[in-house]
């Protein structure tokens, strides 16, 4: 990749190499390099080949950097794609590319979340959704997934034992959860917001100041806000590895007194059990070469499903102690 990653600095200008570019952490789809030349230092993301060949790929990332920079120019703390020559996707060889101006910042983990930075991505995330987006909002379709996930499928063609014997021990209840999940995002859905819907830890750097930058707009959409609560709060209270109430209440709390309308809170935790199970499907795919760029996306996938699905039997477990 790297040499596609040079044809792309001499494309678009971006300064003669100091070093080779250098793979670091990114999110679960895509990838990302850190390249250094004489005009400066940039995040270029690779985007996921095979996330790309659909069908409104392409339009879905030049949406989602719109969206994120009218953000920006309403005061959220955020960081937007380059457009270079007019464009905000760049193409070589094949392969399309974001570039992002190096933001020196971290991402945490769980045990690094606190309560005042609960409080601060709770504030970033009301901002969010008290923007008029004007005409976006109007050419955004409101899709959500009403089809019950055909778990046996996927338990047919998965050839990892483990992950074969967790879905069979876990196919009933999820039939069901999915079936309820589907009723309440019709309810839900009703009320509908642009925003950035993947506010979970890897999405959000601090700089050194400890202040919140948003980053990874590609699943920007229409989404009810009081489900975007939820499934935020979830992630920032360490639903993926445990749960903190005290942590899940912090930031439910900071968005309502600052403005944000919870009425449809209660409704949208059992409506989040959709999005938990899109993932799981996604990673299904993966693993059953569906939608898979190579092996190593193979194994992160694999972990991904036995994550997802511990991590779904965990919210089941407390959704009860998160109603409002």
């Amino acid at each position: 990749m790297n040499a596609q990653i040079k044809k792309l600095i001499k494309k678009c200008k971006l300064g003669s190499l100091q070093k080779e570019p250098s793979r670091v952490s990114g999110g679960l789809l895509n990838r990302m390099y850190k390249v250094q030349t004489d005009k400066g230092t940039f995040a270029i993301k690779l985007l996921n080949p095979e996330v790309m060949k659909r069908e409104n790929a392409k339009k879905n990332h030049i949406f989602a950097e719109a969206v994120s920079n009218i953000a920006k120019n309403n005061y959220v703390s955020c960081l937007p794609a380059k457009i270079i020559d007019g464009k905000i996707i760049q193409q070589v060889d094949g392969y399309y590319f974001l570039i992002f101006d190096w933001l020196e910042g971290k991402t945490i983990i769980d045990e690094e979340v606190t309560i005042e930075k609960c409080k601060k991505v709770a504030k970033e995330l009301l901002k969010i959704h008290k923007i008029d987006f004007g005409e976006l909002k109007e050419k955004c379709k409101a899709y959500y997934d009403t089809d019950v996930v055909d778990w046996k499928f996927y338990i047919e063609k998965v050839e990892n034992k483990k992950i074969k014997e967790l879905l069979l021990d876990n196919i009933g209840r999820f039939s069901e959860l999915d079936r309820q999940a589907i009723q309440s995002l019709k309810m839900t859905a009703k009320n509908m917001v642009i925003s950035h819907r993947d506010l979970d830890l890897p999405n959000i750097l601090w700089d050194s100041s400890e202040n919140p930058v948003v980053i990874d707009w590609e699943s920007t959409g229409l989404i009810n806000p009081s489900m975007e609560v939820v499934d935020t709060a979830w992630n920032w209270s360490g639903g993926q590895n445990y749960f903190d109430k005290e942590k899940f209440d912090a930031f439910v709390t900071t968005y309502k007194e600052n403005g944000g309308n919870l009425d449809e809170f209660n409704e949208a935790l059992k409506a989040d059990y959709k999005a938990k199970f899109g993932w799981l499907e996604y990673n299904l795919k993966r693993i059953c070469g569906i939608e898979c760029l190579d092996e190593e996306e193979k194994i992160l996938g694999e972990k991904e499903v036995i994550r997802t699905i511990d991590e779904i039997n965990k919210f089941c477990l407390y959704s009860e102690y998160m109603k409002i």
